[in-house]
């Protein structure tokens, strides 16, 4: 695995009162660093969904998210090559969450040796062994561990709270002592909404972390909910008390890196950002241009817009004839060289065109939103950015 390593970066004129800070990931497979907060470049079995590598923008991260769900079915390719990266000639830093933030999770897939994924051909059991060999083959820069997870809200007991946690620590600590992959950890933290048994299982990962404090890289806020297309509204402001206190328990780690998989609308990655939030998933991108969703809400204060509203649907028929671009005034290759007319007529004809420009502008859009983001931080105006995005978002879609 590549060496990796995470800091924050302290600003001295910082006026705000929320916990948003900056953070740099150094790689030493690429000699360019990755600034924080910043969202993943989704994948999926080594392909960017709907686009080639050749016409991904140049302002995305290019720091790879590939569930570990995406690549089960592909163990007994990997067996015979040095790596997944090598396999599908990746280049670029890996994080493999083990869940796919897209792929809904169906309550009991998982038992006392074993936890279970979600693919496109059902669930896949993956026990111990075989979660540590899937990990040897794919040799990720970073990934999550083996959890339970399985507390939907108002529906577990405490019973099943205690299994989840134990389950949990059990693949957790197995995979700390497994001496080949056990750098570069993110530790996911359960106990869904029960603020007890977060607290237990959070003391248990403390007592673990001075032992470990060399494999840890960071934590992911699990078993919250169930994945899928639910998570885009996710109230992010219930999950407040929690987040913040686990944060003030960690306050001593100051450079783990913080994460959670959702489908993150821009309103609420501002709110996580408010809660320090550093790595967030790329998959809302190919969720929403799946939907023909243009994003198009002001990510700066010098945005001029022929749209009214944070995004809109392109497969409505007032774009048929639509002469200007999906976006006036972006930069993206879509917008620079065909009209909203021209990507409407290429659903209408079903070409894998009109998904490929549509996913070019989002992607573009959206990263540019984080670079934003990261600029409004370093210049001490965040409490004034974070103002103008979430007023282009009505109340309703916010609660």
């Amino acid at each position: 695995m590549a060496n990796i390593s995470f800091k924050t970066i302290s600003l001295s004129n910082s006026t705000t009162t929320s916990a948003a800070r900056l953070g740099e990931l150094a790689f030493s497979t690429i000699p360019k660093i990755i600034e924080t907060p910043a969202a993943m470049l989704y994948v999926r079995t080594g392909v960017v969904p709907d686009v080639t590598y050749d016409f991904i923008p140049d302002n995305v991260t290019r720091l790879l998210e590939i569930p570990l769900g995406s690549l089960v079915e592909s163990m007994n390719n990997l067996e015979n090559t040095e790596s997944y990266a090598n396999f599908a000639r990746l280049s670029n830093p890996i994080y493999c969450p083990f869940h796919d933030t897209l792929v809904p999770l169906r309550a009991g897939g998982n038992g006392n040796l074993f936890s279970s994924v979600w693919t496109k051909s059902g669930r896949k059991e993956l026990n111990i062994d075989r979660f540590k060999k899937l990990i040897q083959l794919v040799k990720p820069t970073m990934y999550e561990t083996m959890f339970d997870g399985d507390t939907p809200f108002d529906q577990t007991t405490d019973k099943r709270f205690t299994k989840d946690r134990e389950r949990s620590r059990k693949f957790l600590e197995n995979s700390l002592e497994e001496q080949k992959n056990s750098t570069n950890i993110i530790i996911p933290l359960v106990g869904g909404y029960d603020k007890r048994h977060r607290e237990l299982y959070l003391n248990e990962i403390l007592r673990l972390i001075p032992k470990y404090e060399k494999n840890i890289f960071g934590v992911s806020f699990e078993g919250i909910h169930s994945y899928g297309p639910l998570t885009e509204n996710l109230n992010i402001d219930t999950l407040k008390p929690l987040i913040e206190e686990t944060r003030k328990k960690l306050n001593d780690y100051k450079n783990l890196l913080f994460t959670m998989p959702l489908l993150w609308r821009p309103d609420n990655v501002i709110r996580a950002v408010d809660l320090g939030f550093d790595l967030f998933s790329g998959a809302y991108v190919p969720y929403i241009s799946d939907r023909f969703i243009i994003l198009s809400f002001r990510y700066n204060d010098k945005m001029s817009s022929n749209i009214t509203g944070p995004d809109y649907n392109i497969n409505s028929k007032e774009y048929m004839n639509g002469k200007q671009s999906l976006l006036s005034n972006c930069e993206c290759y879509c917008c620079k060289n065909y009209t909203q007319a021209y990507v409407y007529h290429l659903i209408q004809t079903k070409e894998l065109l009109g998904r490929t420009l549509i996913t070019i502008h989002n992607l573009y859009h959206y990263h540019a939103f984080f670079q934003a983001i990261r600029e409004s931080i370093k210049a001490n105006t965040w409490n004034e950015y974070r103002t103008m995005i979430l007023e282009q978002y009505p109340i309703q879609e916010q609660k």
